[in-house]
């Protein structure tokens, strides 16, 4: 599945190709395919929401001269390199040899496997940040308020989800729900699809959507377990799920659900900037969700001063769990903290592990901020297990 599209941004000339697509293919889509080794020198930038994902957005540089003319090789030490976790650059020579990157905010290129900064001039840098950025809004879907986006998808009115990490699509209907959108498979082909996306079987798990109705793309989150009324006869669905949009709310609070809210802001590739104004109970509950889904990126952008040797001991834990559910818990209000520097959470868990079966179990944060109005940041994790974090 792909969607090709010439930019010229700043006026380039330069031949510049972007593709929406799936790693493989699905249902009608074509598979991507592999370049040649003849094929000629050129420089490709993907975007997906994480590196497991199988929907991709990708652009090509055909004639990358320009940005690679008097770029220099450096070294900088891997921690130090502040990279977007959803961007992989990858740059092929004449000879079809190619080395992949991540993208700096700098607008340099890190190649972390031989621990190497190419640093690109001014106005590369400023072309290739510009490049990502347009390929990152044709990628994710805008973050809209919920009191805008009922608007658009109105009761009874019908729209696409696409599935961020899988690229899967289909048909739904908005039924009910005044705090969030209570929707339903508008037929058992739309039902079998989204349980594909679950894996054969129905959950109660978040995953960030794409909401598509007209020319609209809005970031969103959803559940999938039926669950309540039955609208649609004959759909294979029984009872309807929930869709979750920014700052919409759950049936039974008033508060916004930090899990949905969560996968809002990855549809919409802001979890950067979420994180930085996220309160230390949010980023607890985020940072465990994290945990749940086996994301280390994320858990990158939730503690990006973690040492080398903190994420090695996080990716034994990974390895070893099976599931994680965090339990009731209350999440203080930003502006209960508003004067302060430094805060503590205890977030109790349900986990289980491989090799240790089910444990209850507590993971204590500490947070601080260096003043009032600047973003928290975890200063250090614990458990009072010592065989899920020491």
């Amino acid at each position: 599945m792909s969607r090709p599209l010439r930019l010229n941004a700043w006026r380039w000339a330069a031949s510049v190709v972007l593709a929406l697509g799936l790693a493989s293919a699905v249902g009608s889509a074509a598979q991507a395919k592999p370049p040649t080794t003849r094929e000629r020198q050129r420089i490709e930038i993907v975007v997906r929401s994480s590196r497991t994902a199988s929907m991709f957005s990708r652009l090509t540089i055909d004639s990358p001269t320009l940005i690679l003319r008097n770029a220099q090789t450096g070294s900088l030490p891997e921690q130090r390199a502040d990279c977007y976790t959803d961007l992989e650059v990858g740059i092929r020579d004449a000879d079809g040899k190619e080395t992949r990157y991540r993208l700096e905010r700098s607008g340099h290129l890190w190649d972390e496997a031989a621990g190497r900064l190419l640093r690109l001039s001014a106005d590369a840098s400023k072309r290739m940040l510009g490049y990502a950025e347009a390929l990152r809004r044709e990628h994710y879907g805008a973050l809209m308020d919920w009191s805008e986006a009922r608007l658009i998808v109105k009761r009874k009115s019908t729209f696409t989800i696409t599935d961020l990490e899988s690229g899967l699509s289909f048909r739904v209907q908005r039924r009910a729900g005044s705090d969030h959108a209570d929707v339903q498979p508008m037929t058992t082909e739309d039902s079998k699809t989204m349980k594909e996306i679950y894996g054969g079987a129905w959950s109660w798990d978040r995953r960030a959507i794409i909401v598509s109705k007209d020319r609209t793309r809005i970031a969103a989150s959803m559940n999938g377990m039926p669950h309540g009324g039955d609208g649609i006869p004959g759909n294979g669905f029984k009872g309807h799920f929930c869709v979750h949009f920014l700052g919409s709310s759950s049936h039974r609070s008033d508060t916004p659900d930090p899990a949905h809210q969560l996968m809002v802001y990855q549809a919409a590739g802001q979890l950067r900037s979420y994180f930085a104004s996220a309160s230390p109970g949010v980023m607890a509950i985020n940072f465990a969700e994290a945990v749940a889904r086996k994301d280390i990126e994320m858990l990158q952008l939730l503690w990006p001063e973690a040492s080398a040797e903190r994420f090695e001991e996080l990716n034994r834990l990974l390895e070893r769990l099976e599931s994680l559910t965090i339990k009731r818990t209350r999440v203080t209000k930003t502006e209960e903290l508003a004067d302060e520097l430094s805060a503590s959470v205890t977030l109790p868990l349900q986990i289980r592990l491989r090799d240790r079966g089910t444990l209850q179990s507590e993971l204590r944060f500490e947070f601080v901020r260096s003043a009032p109005r600047l973003p928290w940041r975890i200063a250090g994790v614990s458990s009072d297990h010592s065989s899920l974090i020491p």
